[in-house]
């Protein structure tokens, strides 16, 4: 089992564990965390030390015995359950080993920052730098924000390596696929940070605008909820999204807040006059007429009364499309059998007389959200606007009732018609009959033939049973080569067939740099992607199929097949790779 290991790379400790259902082999070594399923020849699960964020254990006296690893990635994490009658002995010896690499991460961070900070003076802004990971985590390394690597690039949102950064963790962790995808090409160290992320530039591009796209302001009606404190004390927090959803909501209140704020009052002060004055409780049942007098709402709530109670202006119609302005058909319906629904008149009853002002508030408030997003109305011209029937025409116009006009037609002059429609009829020669052969003899022989099958028309025609027994064995072995074959999806364990896909993915994303990197300029990435290829080609594959094969004839079919093309594809890459490569010249021997 050697070969799964780096060169130079110990192990510290093992154990037997199960891992999603599966028994294999936790190893610890003086590089990374790895778990091997019972069988393979390579890791399943590949945590290198400087990845490891957290470790978690349960409580002593459970029915298993577990062990739960968090990585630095996000929302990433490994459970193991020791299985071995010494279980709960190999899980100290685990967590004390992870322990260790932790606090000596730990310290390395503390006495770097306190190098740092000395050679900084004695400011403490020097210190107190932002992080890019969670300082809550023990032994997670705090990377200032002017420490980032020297070949980082320029954030794609233009604030720096810690924006881009931001945005790739964002994505593996929508991304379950693009995650493990990750995780086997970048942990696996097939391919560095820098060149997993240059082919997906568009994907962080889209999460770019996606974070940076703002969101339109909602025309819901604004409810401000009080919360209780601790002490019962009620309290409304008042956010600059909520002051200006109650400025734009209510016209009166911004013009009283641009009047008295900040000369006369302070911020705090005028809105605590407006949690308790009648404009803000006349909504709540039975709080509006307890409330005390005030000066500046209750003018304000005057205003916002008079204005609901008005009638809105009048609004010119000329510029409406004459195809949707229902006032010129008017004079089309007064004979029709149907009458208008007095109901429906806004004003007319006593009840859309109450129900009036409510909804011309709701109307107003919505036309000013609308106005602020895509602005108010164009002004129309003072005089009338000539009317032009082309858009109307072409939309009411239908060519098919319209009178066709005859196209030009060219004669056709034939002077020989004999010979123009038997070259249209085609070959006759085969219907000729042949020579010394005559009609009524042929007749006659088709007669005889029809009478000698007795073939009755007038009566029903009886197919034997045996006969639809065949038809229908026929139909199911046919209906059974149409059918797909079962893939590997329905005869492999879900677990494996998980992996087998992971393979492909990897696999398919090596042999695509592979590919890129067959340049003159680019030999040591294509060195890299050789030595990955063989890789997956001499361990991956060869793991999966011996997996395959300990479940069955049928699993080892079904894995063989899913892995075939992935095979293909890395043998013909490797053959391009050996006769690509250049080839030392002959010494030419002196005569």
């Amino acid at each position: 089992m050697s070969s799964m290991w780096d060169a130079g790379e110990t192990i510290t400790t093992q154990a037997p564990t199960q891992f999603r259902k599966r028994l294999g082999t936790l190893f610890l070594t003086s590089k990374r965390l790895a778990w091997v399923p019972q069988g393979g020849l390579a890791p399943t699960v590949s945590v290198l030390n400087s990845d490891i964020k957290n470790l978690f254990v349960n409580a002593e006296g459970s029915a298993k015995v577990m062990i739960k690893i968090v990585e630095v990635k996000p929302d990433t994490s490994h459970s193991f359950i020791f299985t071995s009658s010494s279980a709960l002995a190999e899980r100290d010896v685990f967590k004390d080993g992870i322990s260790g690499i932790l606090a000596t991460r730990q310290a390395l961070a503390n006495a770097s920052g306190a190098s740092a900070g000395s050679a900084a003076g004695s400011s403490p802004s020097s210190v107190a730098s932002p992080t890019m990971s969670d300082a809550s985590a023990p032994g997670t390394p705090r990377i200032g924000a002017g420490s980032a690597p020297g070949g980082m690039r320029r954030g794609l949102n233009g604030s720096g390596p810690s924006a881009e950064m931001k945005l790739r963790f964002a994505l593996l962790k929508q991304n379950k696929d693009l995650a493990m995808l990750h995780k086997d090409l970048v942990m696996g160290k097939h391919v560095s940070e820098e060149e997993f992320w240059e082919t997906r530039k568009h994907l962080l591009r889209n999460q770019a605008v996606m974070d940076h796209q703002q969101k339109g302001q909602s025309s819901a009606w604004l409810d401000l909820k009080p919360e209780t404190g601790e002490s019962n004390d009620v309290k409304y927090v008042m956010t600059p999204q909520v002051i200006h959803s109650v400025c734009q909501q209510y016209p009166s209140i911004k013009k009283a807040y641009d009047t008295w704020v900040p000369g006369t009052l302070s911020e705090a002060e005028f809105w605590k006059r407006y949690f308790q004055s009648r404009f803000f409780h006349r909504s709540r049942s039975g709080r509006g007429a307890n409330e005390p007098d005030d000066d500046i709402f209750d003018q304000a709530l005057a205003e916002d009364e008079n204005e609901t109670r008005a009638p809105p202006k009048r609004i010119k119609l000329d510029h409406i499309n004459k195809l949707v302005d229902l006032s010129t058909t008017e004079e089309d319906h007064l004979e029709s059998y149907t009458s208008p629904d007095s109901t429906m008149a806004a004003g007319k009853t006593k009840e859309s007389k109450e129900a009036m002002p409510l909804i011309r508030r709701f109307n107003r408030y919505a036309q000013r959200v609308l106005d602020s997003t895509v602005g108010p109305p164009k002004k129309t011209s003072a005089g009338p606007e000539p009317f032009n029937m082309s858009g109307v025409e072409r939309a009411i116009v239908m060519e098919d009732l319209q009178e066709q006009k005859e196209a030009s037609k060219i004669v056709l002059d034939i002077q020989d018609t004999r010979r123009y429609f038997e070259s249209q009829g085609g070959d006759t020669k085969s219907s000729k009959i042949a020579e010394g052969q005559n009609p009524g003899d042929i007749l006659k022989h088709f007669y005889r033939d029809f009478i000698s099958n007795e073939v009755v028309l007038d009566k029903p025609f009886h197919i034997p049973g045996g006969t639809f027994d065949a038809l229908m064995k026929n139909v199911k072995v046919n209906r059974a080569k149409m059918m797909p074959p079962q893939d590997g999806s329905q005869l492999l364990p879900p677990a494996l067939y998980q992996e087998a896909l992971s393979c492909h993915a990897t696999g398919n994303e090596i042999l695509r740099h592979f590919w890129a990197s067959t340049g003159a300029d680019k030999e040591a990435k294509h060195a890299r992607m050789v030595e990955s290829l063989n890789k997956i080609r001499d361990e991956n594959i060869k793991s999966l199929m011996i997996q395959a094969s300990s479940l069955g004839a049928n699993c080892h079919d079904a894995m063989k097949m899913m892995l075939k093309p992935m095979q293909g594809a890395i043998h013909k890459a490797l053959k391009h790779a050996e006769t690509a490569r250049p080839r030392p010249m002959a010494r030419k021997l002196p005569a």
